[in-house]
């Protein structure tokens, strides 16, 4: 099992693009296996809204670290402009870069760079058949419904043979979920709270089908959370700010999975902490053991600041905390990762 570092990229109190990426070469120094940016659109506090410009950045800076979006919205722009910049990230990394890819939920998404937002899977789908004929280096022509590419080439090649791995998005149904195997080598889950049974019912309908497509299935869960002295503390700090997050999110029907958080009221510090990492170091040890030896997760995307806060400065202090007292001790548990989810250069 390894764990990973989303950043949010969002700016906060003051905060700068040079903070941004000092959280992620802080996760690298930290132990962190991984380093994660999200899709993010349409926000004035945004200063990185795509994965490809920080990841760019930090395939230059860092050495070490796994590089990969959480996630990428393959319906917002051409799937030959996204393979270019992926392919430059790879190269600069040195193969180290892996793509969570989605078909994305939010509208203001689509809207902000004029996307019709019906028939979304095809454009979805169409962004695949695209990337699979580009990482070959052939030229090629794709006359889609959605997308075209007439004589294709893409330039640079990346350096992972065949591509880089592509981590399925889909959380919306269990048809989603089951795609995630067909076209991914893992599949991804979202941190929000879900009940034990759904959490069967959707990691169940991935591994079944990846056994039917003779694939060994990789399990990716995002969890939020906070390591402090007490568990008291990690809640003051976070617990409020994850509420926040969640009850925006039940708006948007990511919660249904848990129909004990129907409204907001459902959705409290003590309601929410069971779904969290989050406590102090024994205890945000142990959960992440559950996850892997009793839930099957075989990667966590770890997050300690959402849009509303704790601070860039105490989200450092947390990086560096977390990712010695929980993360270290957690690597050194476990075999190094041998799997074709994980690039060659990441398998640490």
């Amino acid at each position: 099992m390894r764990v990973g570092y989303l950043i949010d990229t969002n700016v906060l109190g003051g905060g700068s693009l040079d903070d941004i990426v000092e959280e992620g070469l802080l996760a690298e120094r930290a132990g962190f296996h991984g380093v994660f940016a999200p899709d993010r659109h349409g926000r004035p506090e945004c200063a990185f809204p795509g994965p490809e410009q920080l990841l760019t950045i930090l395939a230059r800076e860092t050495s070490r670290v796994l590089l990969g979006s959480f996630t990428f919205v393959g319906t917002l722009v051409h799937p030959m402009k996204a393979a270019e910049q992926f392919a430059v990230i790879d190269q600069l990394s040195g193969g180290r870069l892996v793509t969570t890819v989605s078909r994305g939920f939010l509208p203001a998404f689509w809207q902000q760079f004029g996307v019709p937002q019906e028939r979304l899977l095809g454009r979805f789908q169409e962004t695949l058949r695209i990337w699979r004929e580009a990482v070959t280096g052939e030229p090629f022509t794709v006359e889609g419904k959605h997308w075209g590419t007439v004589s294709g080439r893409l330039a640079p090649l990346p350096v992972q043979a065949g591509g880089w791995p592509i981590w399925g998005g889909g959380n919306a149904s269990v048809e989603a979920i089951r795609r995630s195997a067909e076209y991914g080598s893992a599949w991804t889950s979202d941190p929000m709270p879900m009940t034990r049974e759904a959490w069967d019912e959707h990691a169940g309908a991935y591994r079944a089908r990846a056994a039917e497509l003779g694939k060994e299935p990789f399990v990716v869960l995002m969890r939020d959370g906070w390591v402090a002295d007490t568990a008291a503390q990690a809640a003051a700090v976070f617990g409020e700010h994850f509420v926040r997050i969640a009850r925006f999110y039940r708006k948007t029907g990511n919660l249904r999975r848990h129909p004990g958080m129907a409204s907001d009221e459902d959705i409290r510090v003590e309601t929410v902490t069971p779904h969290l990492v989050m406590g102090d170091a024994p205890t945000c040890l142990e959960r992440l053991v559950e996850l892997h030896e009793q839930w099957g997760v075989d990667y966590v995307v770890f997050c300690c600041r959402l849009t509303t806060g704790p601070s860039m400065e105490a989200a450092r202090e947390q990086i560096v905390r977390f990712g010695e007292e929980v993360v270290q001790p957690l690597h050194a548990r476990y075999p190094a990762p041998e799997h074709p989810a994980i690039p060659e250069a990441c398998r640490w």
